[in-house]
């Protein structure tokens, strides 16, 4: 650990589409006042790419980027560098459970696994019931009610209603809106029928659970958290809801090993 932790300060950061937007570069404005408070470490809220205007940060979309909105890297790299210089540090938040879904198209991971099915590199990621349809689909519960399926249209290579675009497996897109929906590795339906094809955060259908406990998707959702330690950036992490996890202990082992002995992880109680 770089500074001795003395106090912390916690910071909700948004991005400007929020409607109040609290940076990085906000965060590193106040540096003075918070060091002549005598704050030791800034303590972030989630940072990684998260929904489009989410003004908290924890429907991450993309665990692989640091947000945008926020800054991205570079405006991470700065605040450090900032704090480092006033003898502070940074502590994040983090988010291993699970993803943000409501907006498929910002989450590469999960649109991987509606366009090509079981044959998506990211399928292992989730726990989907693969047998819960007939068909072998994915069961979404995102529509009003199931007759909503006959409003679907077709945009392109994509499927359409409102506000909702999902994809089309290629070659799968000629005919009407219904017609191509039957043809997907997905089957829309109504919210109120209780059905779920997927592991949800409690049951926040937007958040879909990750398989922490396979190894392979750790490491993917823990890589860009591992380079904050390798480069120095960041002294210590949060984890929220790790009651979540299949093992928990087991999480936490493989966190102690790629943050290294220095770090301080704080474990969120429910």
């Amino acid at each position: 650990m770089a500074f001795p932790v003395r106090s912390t300060y916690r910071l909700q950061l948004r991005g400007s589409a929020s409607g109040s937007a609290f940076t990085f570069a906000d965060a590193e404005n106040l540096l003075d006042y918070l060091d002549e408070l005598g704050v030791s470490h800034l303590y972030l809220s989630p940072i990684l790419s998260a929904v489009t205007g989410s003004s908290h940060g924890y429907d991450v979309t993309d665990p692989t980027t640091v947000s945008p909105e926020l800054g991205g890297a570079e405006g991470l790299a700065r605040l450090s560098a900032a704090a480092r210089a006033r003898g502070m540090g940074l502590t994040v938040d983090i988010v291993p459970n699970h993803v943000g879904v409501d907006q498929p198209q910002q989450n590469p991971w999960w649109w991987d696994v509606l366009q090509h099915g079981r044959s998506s590199d990211y399928a292992t990621y989730f726990d989907i019931d693969w047998d819960l349809d007939q068909q072998g689909r994915i069961v979404l519960p995102v529509l009003g009610s199931d007759d909503d399926v006959a409003d679907l249209t077709v945009d392109g290579d994509l499927v359409r209603l409102g506000d909702l675009a999902l994809p089309i497996t290629p070659g799968t897109g000629d005919g009407s809106g219904p017609e191509v929906h039957d043809r997907q590795h997905y089957r829309l339906v109504g919210w109120r029928s209780g059905v779920v094809g997927y592991r949800r955060f409690f049951s926040i259908t937007s958040l879909a659970g990750l398989r922490q406990e396979d190894r392979a998707v750790f490491d993917a959702n823990h890589a860009e958290i591992a380079r904050w330690f390798r480069e120095g950036l960041v002294d210590g992490i949060c984890i929220d809801h790790p009651d979540g996890l299949t093992d928990p202990s087991g999480d936490l082992a493989w966190l102690r090993e790629l943050v290294g002995p220095d770090a301080w992880i704080v474990i969120e109680r429910s």
